[in-house]
C-alpha cells in the first residue's frame, strides 16, 4: 500500500500528467477539465515552453485571445526566441479582436523568420487580403523598430534612466527576438538593476540563437558568479579564450571580463593570440599590463617600446606604461589591476561600449547583493499578488515581487497603515510594476477588476509605491 501512495504523489506531482491529461479532455471537447489539466501543469512546471505554447493556443479557441497573447509573447521574449508558431497565433489573434495592423506585423515575421514554416501558405494568403482589403502593409518594418529602441535604450543608458532603457530593450527584443544586441544589453541592464531572474532567462535565449556568441558568454559569467556556482562560473572563464573574436568589440569584451575575474595568465595567452591583427593602442596596452600583472617585465618593456614607435606623441599613455613596467611598482600594479585597466581605458579616451566597458562590468561584481529583509506587515501585500499569480509569470514570480516591493520601500516612504482590505491595492500596484518592468501587456483597468478595486485607488497605491507609468 506505502508504494501505491508514493506512486499516486508521484502523478499529483509530474506536470506531464497534468498536460497529456488536459490535452486528452481538450480532444473530448471537454473545456473545463482540459483548462483545470493544463493550469495544474503550468503550475507545477511554469517555464515550460511547450506547456505555454499549448495553453496559449487553448485560450486561443476559448476566445481568450488576449490573454493567450501574452503567452505567446512571453515564450518569444523570455524563454524560445526560435518559436516562430507564435506569431502565427498572434497574428490570429489579433485578428481577432479587430486589430489588422498588428495582425499584419505578426505575419510578416513569421515569413520574415520561417517563410517555409508550417503555416506559411495559410499565412501568405492572410497577408494578402489584409493588404488587399485594410490597406495594411508592415514590409518588415519591425526591423527598424527593433533598432530604434536600441539605439533609444543606449541613449537612455547614457542619461543613467535604466528603467526607461528597460523598457526600450524590452520593445526591441519584442520587435525581433532575435536581435543579440538588444538581448545582450537588457542581460547586461537587468543585471545592473539586480533583476537577476529576469537577466538569466534573455541571456538564456541569446544561447538558443547562437551558442558562441562572446558577450553572451561573457555576461554568464557574471550572472553564474551572482548564483554563487563557483565550478560552473571556473569552468565558463576556462572556455572564453577559446570562443572566437571576430572582431575588436569581442576581443575587447573577453579581455574586460578575464580581468574583472583575475584571469591574468588567460589574459595575456588570448591577447598574444590576437594583438598580431589588431595593430591597436589599447589593446597593445591591455597585453602590456598583463605582462606587468603577470611579471614578465622584461617583454612589458619590449612591448612598450613597441607601442611607443607605433603610436607616438601621446606623453599621458606614455607616463602610465613607464609606471605599469617599473619592477618597484609591480606589488601595487598586481593588486590594483582592475583599476589600472579602467585608468587605461580613461587615459585612451575610448568611447563608452556596454560591450566591454570595465567600469560598468566591475560595479557588477562590487555591488553589495544583500537584501533588507521584508517587514512581516508588507506580507498581506505579497500574499495578495501571488494568491492572483497569471499562468504565464515565471517559476520565481513570489521572489521577484518581493524584490520589487523590497525596491520601491527603499526609495519612498512607507505606504499608510494597512486597513481591514486595503492590501489589495497595492498588490494591484505591485503586479502593475511586475507587468510595466517585464513588458507584459496587462491594463491598469483589467487589474482594477482582477483585485476588485476602482482605478483610482490603483493609481493611488501605484503613487504610494513610487512606481513610474
Amino acid at each position: 500500500m506505502k508504494n501505491n501512495i508514493l506512486r499516486i504523489n508521484e502523478y499529483r506531482n509530474n506536470p506531464e500528467f497534468y498536460f497529456s491529461k488536459g490535452l486528452r479532455f481538450a480532444n473530448k471537447k471537454n473545456l473545463s477539465e482540459a483548462y483545470r489539466n493544463l493550469t495544474k501543469a503550468l503550475e507545477l512546471e511554469p517555464d515550460n515552453s511547450e506547456y505555454k505554447f499549448n495553453m496559449a493556443c487553448f485560450l486561443s479557441e476559448l476566445q481568450r485571445p488576449n490573454e493567450a497573447n501574452r503567452l505567446f509573447s512571453d515564450i518569444l521574449i523570455n524563454f524560445e526566441p526560435t518559436m516562430y508558431d507564435c506569431f502565427f497565433g498572434l497574428g490570429c489573434n489579433s485578428f481577432e479582436v479587430g486589430n489588422n495592423e498588428k495582425s499584419a506585423e505578426y505575419f510578416d515575421k513569421y515569413l520574415y523568420f520561417d517563410a517555409e514554416g508550417e503555416f506559411s501558405y495559410e499565412i501568405t494568403e492572410m497577408s494578402f487580403y489584409l493588404k488587399l482589403y485594410s490597406e495594411v502593409s508592415h514590409n518588415n518594418r519591425f526591423l527598424k523598430t527593433s533598432a530604434s529602441n536600441l539605439k533609444k535604450a543606449q541613449k537612455y543608458l547614457l542619461e543613467s534612466n535604466k528603467e526607461k532603457a528597460v523598457n526600450c530593450l524590452y520593445r526591441s527584443v519584442s520587435a525581433n527576438p532575435l536581435d543579440r544586441e538588444a538581448r545582450n544589453l537588457l542581460t547586461l541592464v537587468l543585471l545592473d538593476i539586480q533583476q537577476y531572474i529576469r537577466a538569466g532567462y534573455i541571456n538564456s535565449t541569446v544561447g538558443m540563437i547562437d551558442g558562441e556568441d562572446v558577450w553572451s558568454n561573457c555576461l554568464g559569467t557574471y550572472l553564474l558568479h551572482q548564483a554563487k556556482k563557483k565550478v560552473s562560473l571556473s569552468h565558463s572563464l576556462d572556455m572564453l579564450p577559446y570562443l572566437p573574436a571576430e572582431n575588436r568589440e569581442d576581443l575587447l569584451c573577453i579581455a574586460t571580463t578575464l580581468i574583472i575575474f583575475h584571469r591574468n595568465e588567460e589574459l595575456v595567452k588570448f591577447i598574444e593570440v590576437y594583438s598580431a591583427n589588431h595593430k591597436d593602442q589599447l589593446i597593445y596596452s591591455i597585453l602590456l599590463l598583463g605582462y606587468a600583472i603577470t611579471g614578465r617585465t622584461e617583454k612589458a618593456a619590449e612591448l612598450s617600446r613597441i607601442s611607443a614607435g607605433c603610436f607616438p606623441g601621446e606623453p599621458e599613455i606614455d607616463g602610465w606604461m613607464a609606471h605599469v613596467i617599473d619592477p618597484d611598482n609591480f606589488l601595487s600594479i598586481s593588486e590594483n589591476s582592475i583599476a589600472e585597466y579602467i585608468k587605461l581605458f580613461s587615459l585612451i579616451q575610448e568611447p563608452v561600449n556596454y560591450k566591454y566597458e570595465p567600469s560598468v562590468y566591475y560595479g557588477l561584481l562590487e555591488r553589495d547583493m544583500r537584501r533588507v529583509r521584508l517587514p512581516k506587515r508588507y506580507m498581506p501585500i505579497i500574499e495578495g499578488t501571488v494568491s492572483k499569480r497569471e499562468i504565464m509569470y515565471s517559476r520565481h514570480y513570489r521572489k521577484e515581487i518581493i524584490g520589487l516591493l523590497q525596491g520601491a520601500l527603499s526609495r519612498t516612504e512607507e505606504p499608510a497603515e494597512l486597513e481591514p482590505g486595503s492590501p489589495d491595492m497595492y498588490s494591484a500596484a505591485l503586479e502593475y510594476a511586475y507587468c510595466r518592468l517585464f513588458h507584459i501587456d496587462m491594463e491598469k483597468g483589467e487589474l482594477a477588476r482582477k483585485y476588485q478595486i476602482s482605478v483610482e485607488l490603483l493609481n493611488k497605491a501605484i503613487k504610494s509605491l513610487n512606481i513610474h507609468q
